[in-house]
């Protein structure tokens, strides 16, 4: 199944731009990340990012929110799985 297509199933989203830029902007990551060109081998991270970002929109970087308290608290970086998936491939491909 194309890459757009997973995410769009996933996510319920059917805007084929967002989906293309948000998989666009993910495969950009994992380059930034790995310091490596893109290769099919990280479709399944890229896939997971699109997914995350997708899920994001509008609250981008929030992780929890207080209502009668009004905190709130950020996420930084990727979520533990998907660093978890880039090491590994850091460390297979001898990237670090």
């Amino acid at each position: 199944m194309e890459l757009k297509e997973q995410v769009k199933l996933i996510t319920g989203n059917t805007n084929d731009d967002l989906v293309s830029l948000m998989l666009d902007k993910a495969k950009a990551e994992i380059e930034s990340y790995l310091n490596v060109d893109y290769d099919t081998r990280y479709d399944n991270i890229a896939v997971d990012i699109a997914v995350l970002k997708i899920n994001r929109l509008g609250s981008e970087g929030l992780s929890s929110q207080g209502y009668s308290g009004a905190s709130e608290s950020y996420i930084v970086g990727f979520p533990q799985e998907i660093r978890m998936q880039l090491d590994r491939f850091k460390k297979k491909w001898g990237v670090l």
